[in-house]
C-alpha cells in the first residue's frame, strides 16, 4: 500500500493531480478542493499523505496535505453508506476539528451543507462517530472550539454552493473557486450576490 508520496507536481485538474517521484514514476492522486488551494505551483515539490483504495477493477490514490485529514477520511468512510467520494467531500469541506464540533453537537443542519450529504446520512454520521471524536482530534473530545458552522475559518455560508456554481459557470477552475471563496470570508448573513461580488473582486487583478 502507498502511504506517502513526495515528488514534483506535474499537472493539476479539477479533482486530481499528477506527481512525479524522483524515480521518474508518475502517480495520479485524487485530492479535495480544500487541498488544491494549498498545493504549490506546477513544477514544485510537494508531499502527500496517501490512502490507497483497492478494488477488483481499480487502485485509487487519495492524497492529503495533513495526516490528520487522511485519518479523518478513513474514519468517515467507516460510517455505513459513506464511500470514498462522499468522504472526500466531507473532509474537503471542513477540517477535522470543525467536523468533530458539528458531530458533537449533532448539528445535522450544518453537516447537510456538505455537497452530497443528506439528512439521514448526516444523522448516521453523528450516531456512529460521536463516541470516536478523539480519533478525529487526536485527543479527547473535551473543549471543542465554539463554531457556529462547519466552515472552519470564517464559516460556511449557505450561499457558498450557489456562488461556487456561478463561478464555475463563468469558467473558473476548482482551485480558483476554492481560493476565491476562502478569501471572501463567507458568513451566514451572505446572499449569493454579496458573496459572489467579493469572490469576483478577489479574482480580479490588482
Amino acid at each position: 500500500m502507498i502511504g506517502r508520496l513526495r515528488g514534483r507536481l506535474l499537472t493539476q485538474e479539477a479533482d486530481r493531480i499528477l506527481i512525479e517521484t524522483s524515480a521518474g514514476v508518475g502517480y495520479e492522486v485524487i485530492v479535495a478542493p480544500r487541498a488544491l488551494v494549498d498545493l504549490p505551483a506546477q513544477g514544485e515539490e510537494t508531499t502527500l499523505h496517501v490512502h490507497t483504495q483497492v478494488r477488483e477493477d481499480a487502485i485509487t490514490l487519495y492524497g492529503f496535505l495533513q495526516a490528520s485529514d487522511r485519518a479523518a477520511f478513513r474514519l468517515v468512510q467507516s460510517v455505513s453508506g459513506i464511500g470514498p467520494k462522499l468522504a472526500l467531500a466531507i473532509i474537503g469541506t471542513c477540517e477535522p476539528t470543525a467536523l468533530a464540533t458539528a458531530i458533537a453537537r449533532e448539528d445535522t443542519v450544518a453537516l447537510c451543507r456538505i455537497p452530497g450529504l443528506g439528512k439521514k446520512t448526516a444523522a448516521r454520521l453523528c450516531l456512529e462517530l460521536k463516541d470516536k471524536l478523539d480519533r478525529l482530534l487526536g485527543q479527547d473530545g473535551a473543549g471543542l472550539p465554539s463554531l457556529t458552522d462547519i466552515g472552519g475559518s470564517g464559516g460556511a455560508s449557505p450561499a457558498v454552493g450557489d456562488a461556487s456554481a456561478a463561478l464555475e459557470a463563468l469558467g473558473y477552475s476548482s482551485r480558483e473557486i476554492a481560493k476565491a471563496i476562502k478569501n471572501a470570508n463567507p458568513t451566514d448573513d451572505d446572499t449569493v450576490q454579496s458573496l459572489l461580488r467579493r469572490a469576483l473582486k478577489s479574482l480580479s487583478p490588482a
